[in-house]
């Protein structure tokens, strides 16, 4: 390999390491820091009216962060705070503009909540975007229309699995694979490039 060929090639596979971590490093910054402008000079007033003049604590960003993060997740635990929550998210919905910001960033969040990732029963092979090809998805539900047995299948897009397809079709037309959810995930992630050696094999549904 000559030296221009490798130092593309080393220089991509750092690239799409780095990128992602960059951007969740960069993305928390962002909000710590926005954090730490509204409440340091909060505290530098209080600290001025207790003990005579103000001193800068760095890092009450990042503390004030994790604790709304804590008092958020306690919140929401209980039913007054689901309540609460729920007419805030109300309201927001009804904000032009931030209702489509808020509206997707819940809806990706929600996608893959620990809740929802449990409705993903099980992999199967499907028939999409035509006859014979395949794409992995997800049964979510099994439905009853009139005198047919029906499946309801997510069949996420890639990289970005939070969006894709719901599609309806027979139990028999799919094939079930003996695989867990965070395996397929991570294949559909990777653009199929997962390192993981998957479990290929095909199983029957836990119906049957």
């Amino acid at each position: 390999m000559d030296l221009s060929k490798h130092l593309k090639t080393k220089f991509i596979t750092g690239l799409f390491i780095l990128i992602p971590l960059i951007v969740t490093i960069y993305i928390v910054y962002l909000i710590i820091s926005s954090i730490e402008a509204m409440v340091s000079p909060v505290i530098r007033n209080i600290l001025l009216q207790i003990i005579g003049h103000a001193i800068y604590i760095p890092g009450t960003g990042f503390i004030v962060f994790i604790i709304i993060v804590y008092v958020t997740g306690v919140v929401a635990s209980n039913y007054f705070g689901k309540t609460l929550l729920a007419y805030g998210e109300t309201f927001l919905k009804k904000i032009p503009f931030i209702k489509g910001i808020y509206g997707s960033v819940k809806d990706m969040t929600d996608a893959f909540s620990s809740e929802k990732i449990k409705s993903f029963r099980e992999v199967v092979l499907i028939d999409f975007p035509f006859q014979g090809r395949y794409a992995l998805g997800f049964v979510t539900k099994r439905i009853k229309l009139e005198d047919r047995s029906l499946c309801s299948v997510f069949v996420p897009t890639t990289p970005n699995p939070t969006s894709g397809y719901l599609i309806m079709a027979k139990e028999e037309e799919l094939i079930f694979l003996d695989m867990n959810t965070d395996d397929a995930l991570k294949y559909i992630i990777s653009l199929g490039t997962s390192r993981a050696e998957l479990p290929w094999k095909e199983k029957k549904s836990f119906l049957y």
